[in-house]
């Protein structure tokens, strides 16, 4: 979908996934796109302690490196499971950017942080050398909705998704999207016993993930997100916050 839309994009890949896949891995680097941490398990971070946070946090970097040959320099937290500890362990981790943060406490998965974040805001200095590459809201009303992708990609009809792009756009440099290689496969059978709202939240929509997807790249496109930073003044060409 990507090289047909002749863009590049930013993959959040786990360390386990690079050890034991590492031609995955290249081949997303030979066809230009960036390599960022997913950390090495998929562990919710803010439910570790501080040794098991580093273990997640350093091993899936130093294997991501080995394999794609470069520097890693963003990670995004499984389930957002951010915290002021995960935030202080990836600054100290070596990381540039940090992709994990939604601002949205009606989750029951999404982790929270004390530092006051802009809803709006897309780049925020977190922690000295240390980027926050915030999740997309959209203001509906009184409540900033999520609006990044995921199951809200599949759950919202395309013309409302796309409206709310367009709106955040409008006062953004850049909309922050995601979605995960399994939300493609309208095949998969769930897991016997599932709890019926996971079923709904990773389920529902994806007969049409494909070709909303398409849609979506085909008319805003597509970049890495270290190529966005470099080119919007946040990150120097060796990689450094310039924030």
């Amino acid at each position: 979908i990507l090289a047909a839309a002749r863009v590049r994009s930013t993959f959040f890949v786990l360390g386990w996934v690079a050890e034991r896949y590492p031609a995955v891995v290249q081949r997303i680097v030979d066809d230009g796109h960036e390599i960022a941490s997913h950390t090495y398990l998929h562990r919710n971070l803010n439910q570790l302690t501080p040794d098991e946070i580093k273990e997640e946090l350093g091993r899936s970097k130093d294997r991501l490196e080995q394999v794609a040959g470069s520097e890693v320099l963003g990670v995004r937290a499984p389930n957002f499971s951010v915290s002021d500890l995960v935030l202080d362990l990836v600054a100290e981790a070596g990381y540039r950017y940090d992709s994990s943060y939604f601002g949205f406490t009606q989750h029951d998965r999404y982790g929270q942080i004390s530092a006051t974040v802009p809803p709006g805001a897309t780049v925020t200095e977190i922690r000295p050398g240390l980027l926050e590459i915030q999740m997309t809201r959209v203001p509906i009303a009184t409540i900033h909705v999520p609006w990044a992708g995921g199951a809200y990609f599949r759950l919202i009809p395309y013309p409302v998704f796309r409206w709310g792009v367009a709106k955040h756009l409008r006062s953004n440099p850049w909309f922050t999207f995601y979605f995960h290689p399994w939300e493609l496969d309208p095949d998969e059978i769930p897991p016997a016993g599932m709890p019926r709202t996971l079923r709904f939240r990773a389920y529902t929509g994806r007969g049409r993930t494909r070709r909303d997807l398409r849609r979506l790249v085909t008319e805003f496109g597509s970049c890495r997100i270290d190529e966005a930073l470099r080119g919007l003044g946040y990150l120097s060409s060796d990689g450094t916050p310039t924030a």
